[in-house]
């Protein structure tokens, strides 16, 4: 197993630098062959397995429109059964779900959903409530190479799908997806080819990290003209989550004297902190640069728009520039790129190529990128050199801060005031409610409700629209005159034996204000039109997607918020205008974008203030 250019480079029978299309042939034929025997492949290249009586259909080159169940084996050599998601040309996505036909070889396989595993991806159908879920277990990378078309009486998984079966037994299949799954592996033979290990650049003292030691084991194959072609890739998975990883991946590519294209050399690995997909392409480039020799000429080909942007400033030291430099995410590895084009003396083309098309080097890289994040082999891309003009470095907790410093000190900024805000006395109800799974505040729902206003109009002016927002907002800060507050700002005006001027029992305080007797009645009546505009639009919602709502205008009228009491600090959220994740989620349940349910929530909400 060698190269497509290698092989033919090397191949005896050449006239010029054009192989004859008989003589390829006729050589493998005689590398593979027992001589005189009617092309019989040699030992190495047989397998001993007994033919098989059934012969199941390969899932490589099914139609891309139609999804399979497929089976293969995992990498302990156990059946592994799912229902295609997705395909590309060299990967599918696939929903894993289990059988114990291994201890039952003799009876039909059947197949039961996954509730989730160590080795692969636990998903949900929604966003929702995860207890109101089945929880699924994906695959994101199967190879279609090794798998093989599952028959079963049931092609479609549908929402009260449990079991699944097949015509087959254990016993009927497994000889044949064993021998097809093994059927590509045969152990490499490499034959003599030119490889480079880069000679160390003359960097300053100031770079002597062990970054570029890193990939000194990843040889290069000799260039011609001192030409080196690269295919990088980048891969971003759980982002939002503490499993967040970023992988990466270089592919170096030949260009023959007239033959086709050969992968000569490839690595991948991952990277640490600041996660987004633009750094792992960013870092593709930056290991593939790492290993280049100096004064070379380099094309890469990358699937990434932003990569490409940021090699054009490269090229044009841009980085240099300390107003750039700063508003630039990723500015240090940007800068460690923009250096190792400046030490090695590189010439540096980028190549848009489109992402997922077909294209076998770009698809190859994505799996090499995305195999990164579980092998054991993945480079560990950390401890960049510090080649910054500036002699300071930003950190956080000892992490190298890469991201937009303006956009990162407003960020630590409003962090820290939204950590002081919800320390204050009057907002010790929110650490109370945070116990309760039913009314967990929404701090950006309650932040977008504080910040929309009313659309002014000949009833409802400019003035009135300030008046709304300043009560909105004293309701939020529980900074309303009452007497109670008047007492504690004008002692000389308001002596503490005044009582409420309503109910005059009671000690006029914000909580008084909704809980008087007085005004109970009144009280209960807005709540329960603010809750009856909320079902109206939740009908609303569900007539748009033909989904019936009774389900989930229970839960909203179960939802402990509705009623008065001196120990209910829901309905005290809500009057505050803090209000829970539920909301949204309802109505995100009925397939209404998150932005569009704020909106309708906030409306509703200004109406009830």
């Amino acid at each position: 197993m060698i190269t497509w250019n290698v092989y033919l480079s090397n191949l005896s029978s050449r006239k010029g630098h054009r192989v004859l299309p008989h003589k390829w042939f006729n050589d493998i034929q005689h590398c593979v062959t027992v001589p005189n025997s009617n092309s019989l492949l040699l030992d190495q290249f047989s397998s001993d397995a007994i033919p098989s009586n059934i012969d199941l259909v390969p899932a490589f080159g099914s139609s891309r429109k139609s999804m399979k169940w497929i089976v293969t084996l995992d990498e302990d050599g156990s059946p592994l059964f799912g229902k295609q998601l997705s395909k590309q040309q060299y990967s599918c996505k696939i929903v894993h779900w289990t059988s114990d036909c291994v201890t039952r070889p003799n009876d039909v396989i059947t197949l039961t959903p996954c509730p989730g595993c160590s080795k692969h991806v636990p998903v949900t159908h929604t966003k929702r409530n995860l207890t109101d879920v089945t929880p699924l277990c994906i695959i994101p990378k199967l190879s279609p190479l090794r798998s093989l078309i599952l028959p079963t009486t049931q092609e479609r998984i549908r929402h009260d799908t449990t079991i699944i079966t097949s015509s087959f037994t254990w016993a009927d299949l497994d000889e044949t997806v064993r021998t097809y799954h093994g059927r590509l592996d045969f152990q490499p033979n490499f034959s003599q080819v030119d490889v480079i290990t880069p000679p160390s650049p003359s960097l300053p003292p100031s770079l002597g990290s062990a970054t570029p030691l890193a990939f000194a084991t990843s040889p290069l194959a000799t260039a011609p003209d001192n030409h080196y072609c690269f295919y990088t890739d980048g891969s971003l998975i759980n982002l939002g989550t503490p499993d967040v990883s970023m992988g990466w991946s270089w592919v170096q590519v030949l260009d023959g004297a007239g033959f086709f294209q050969s992968i000569a050399a490839h690595a991948h690995g991952i990277i640490h902190n600041w996660p987004s997909s633009t750094r792992a392409e960013i870092a593709a480039i930056h290991a593939a640069l790492t290993v280049t020799p100096p004064s070379s000429t380099v094309t890469i080909y990358t699937d990434s728009q932003s990569a490409i942007d940021g090699l054009r400033l490269c090229a044009t030291f841009s980085y240099s520039n300390s107003r750039l430099y700063y508003k630039t995410t990723n500015f240090e590895l940007w800068t460690n790129i923009e250096h190792l084009i400046s030490s090695k003396s590189l010439s540096v083309t980028a190549v848009k190529v489109k992402g997922h098309s077909g294209n076998f080097y770009n698809d190859y890289t994505d799996s090499l990128a995305n195999s990164a994040h579980s092998s054991p082999s993945a480079i560990l891309l950390s401890d960049l050199d510090h080649v910054s003009p500036y002699d300071f470095l930003l950190k956080y907790d000892d992490i190298l801060c890469e991201s937009n410093s303006r956009r990162l000190f407003k960020q630590y900024s409003q962090m820290l005031w939204m950590h002081r805000l919800t320390r204050l006395s009057r907002f010790n109800f929110a650490s109370i409610l945070s116990s309760i799974s039913d009314f967990v505040i929404d701090w950006n729902l309650t932040w977008f409700l504080l910040n929309s206003e009313f659309q002014h109009d000949a009833s409802f002016t400019h003035a009135h629209a300030s008046f709304h927002r300043t009560f909105k907002f004293k309701l939020f800060l529980e900074d309303l005159p009452t007497l109670e507050h008047l007492k504690r700002i004008r002692p000389d005006l308001y002596i503490d034996i005044l009582t409420c001027r309503s109910c005059l029992d009671s000690k006029e305080d914000f909580m008084h204000l909704f809980m008087c007797k007085c005004r109970r009645i009144a009280m209960e009546q807005i709540l329960l039109a603010y809750q009856k505009h909320f079902i109206t639009k939740l009908q609303e919602a569900g007539d748009l997607v033909k989904k019936d709502p009774s389900l989930i205008i229970n839960k909203f009228t179960s939802l402990p918020c509705w009623s008065f009491s001196s120990s209910n600090w829901a309905s005290y959220s809500l009057v505050r205008g803090c209000l829970p994740k539920s909301f949204v989620e309802f109505f995100e349940e009925l397939s209404t974008p998150r932005n569009s349910a704020m909106k309708v929530i906030s409306a509703i909400h200004n109406h009830f203030i």
